[in-house]
């Protein structure tokens, strides 16, 4: 419920669309979320910044479904739809606690025709990303793309290749869906879906202060369960050490 929230908060909450509809994020929703993500900081703080691999694939799961639940308030307002798989030919930045999560799941797809499908792709994506980092420094060449900084400054000339996510199916349907990474779960779109055409836009997407929040936390996690501050493409969690 929106009673008695302060004006800035609503104002900030508060979003159009290309259908020209004004919707806003509830406040409820907002609120909670915004507080279960600090209670995940606080155990982390609790922890002395220190805690077992498990238990960071666990709260990692917790962001997800922290994240999920505002995506779920406001989905209906978004220009994003099954199949779209546009943001699926970005290159997505993944921590190390979410790239051991798709390990797990890559472990647990049994050996038959999408794996066969998943292995010859991971492959040739990670080409392409090791292609695409000799077109800007890195901050540690022996290990290209191991930062955001170094995938801001390769992204637009990935995406210029037009190839899809290895976990893209042939239906356009992404075959881990459960699993997919943070950044998969809040790149929402408000604008016209043909901004995110190649050579369009650029798409305005949907930003608040969970998701913001979500992206801090995700790498403070993997710091403290792996001792990992990286984030990487996520080709690279399957194919590299």
């Amino acid at each position: 419920m929106n009673d008695g929230a302060p004006d800035d908060l609503l104002h900030d909450l508060t979003f159009s669309n290309f259908r020209k509809e004004t919707f806003t994020l509830p406040v409820e929703v907002y609120l909670d979320s915004m507080e279960d993500l600090s209670a995940i900081a606080r155990r982390l703080v609790e922890a002395g910044g220190k805690v077992k691999g498990s238990e960071a694939l666990s709260m990692v799961r917790e962001v997800y479904r922290i994240v999920d639940r505002v995506g779920k308030s406001v989905e209906n307002f978004m220009s994003c739809r099954a199949s779209c798989a546009a943001c699926c030919r970005m290159m997505v930045g993944v921590t190390r606690g979410e790239g051991e999560l798709l390990r797990e799941r890559y472990r647990r797809e049994p050996s038959g025709p999408v794996k066969d499908r998943w292995d010859p792709l991971l492959e040739a994506r990670s080409n392409d990303l090791h292609s695409v980092s000799q077109t800007a420094p890195m901050a540690d060449p022996d290990h290209p793309l191991s930062t955001l900084d170094d995938m801001l400054a390769t992204c637009e000339a990935y995406e210029q290749l037009s190839v899809t996510c290895p976990f893209l199916g042939e239906d356009r349907l992404c075959q881990i869906y459960e699993e997919r990474p943070l950044m998969c779960r809040i790149c929402w779109t408000l604008t016209d879906p043909k901004d995110c055409d190649p050579g369009e836009g650029p798409p305005v997407k949907f930003r608040n202060g969970v998701f913001f929040r979500a992206f801090e936390l995700v790498e403070m996690i993997s710091h403290a369960g792996f001792g990992d501050g990286r984030r990487r493409p996520i080709p690279l969690w399957l194919t590299e050490e």
